[in-house]
Formats: C-alpha cells, structure tokens, sequence
C-alpha cells in the first residue's frame, strides 16, 4: 500500500502545469476627419481627454483552470481608435467628414 500511495505523491508532485496566458488587442483603423480650424481639433482633442478612460482601452478578462494541471488566461483589449471613431461620429453631427469649431464646442459641452 505504501508503494501506491508513493507513486500518487509523486506523480502529483513533477506533474506538469499548462499554463496559457493570452492578450489579444481588438482594434480598428482610425477614422479619417478633417477640422475646420485649429481651434476645433484643439476642442475635440480636449473633449477626448475627458471622456471616461480618456478615450482609452477596455480590457476584459477570461480565465479557466483546472487546479495543479491546466490554467488558460485570455484578455481581449479595445484599442483607443474604436473610442476616437466613436467621438468622431458623436462630434460630426452633420456626417460630412469635417469637424467644424462649432460641432466641436457642442461635443465638447457634452462630454463635461
């Protein structure tokens, strides 16, 4: 019984752990704008700023694991161009391309 039990022990012991650990970024190509003035890049880019996460990455995180034999940690990463595509779509409210200083004022007193 004991040479059994012996082998369990150590067979556990210099068992091998998988260990996996994963980040994948998710992002897309900026969009293309165009600003009437500096004074409108210079507003939209402050209103950026100050968005939640200042328009930065989003993380989120799966893991599984099977204690002592298996572990698998995956994060999948929003890259920061999905939130400046986002702003340009809120800011260029008329859709053509070209942040005017107006729109950008506007976006800006919304994202206060």
């Amino acid at each position: 019984m004991k040479i059994p039990l012996l082998l369990v022990l150590s067979a556990a012991l210099v068992s091998g752990c998988i260990h996996t650990h994963e980040t994948v970024i998710n992002d897309v190509s900026r969009t293309a704008v165009e600003f009437e003035n500096d004074a409108a890049a210079r507003d939209f880019y402050e209103a950026i700023s100050r968005l939640p996460n200042g328009g930065q990455q989003q993380e989120s995180k799966t893991e599984i694991s099977i204690p002592i034999v298996f572990e698998h940690e995956r994060k999948v990463v929003r890259g920061p161009n999905q939130a400046f595509n986002q702003a340009v779509n809120r800011c260029d409210t008329n859709r053509d391309g070209k942040i005017s200083e107006a729109e950008a004022r506007i976006f800006g007193a919304t994202v206060r």
